[in-house]
């Protein structure tokens, strides 16, 4: 090879290795970033399924809350009937209570 041209390709050498990291800076970057969209994307999915089975559960508990409420209001209530019943009261029985008629 000539002087010459050894001068020449010596003199542009740093900056054919620097495009060349560019380069492959720039494919692991864009390696790395396809990853990452697809980790984002995996994440947002779990997001959702919490958030809707945490909107389930509350929809559930508030359920059995008012179940309860009114699995007590109906004993109270036939301890009222039994009592009006053992006092020898005649008809008619004590009214609904208003848990229990809506």
């Amino acid at each position: 090879m000539p002087p010459e041209a050894w001068a020449a390709l010596t003199s542009s050498m740093p900056t054919i290795v620097v495009a060349l990291i560019a380069g492959v800076a720039g494919i692991a970057v864009a390696i790395l970033n396809r990853g990452g969209a697809r980790e984002n994307a995996l994440i947002d999915q779990l997001q959702e399924q919490v958030e809707t089975a945490l909107k389930r559960a509350a929809a559930t508990d508030a359920r059995l809350d008012a179940s309860l409420r009114r699995e007590r209001i109906r004993d109270d209530y036939i301890h009222t009937l039994r009592d009006h019943i053992d006092q020898g009261k005649k008809p008619p029985s004590p009214p609904w209570p208003e848990g229990l008629t809506n």
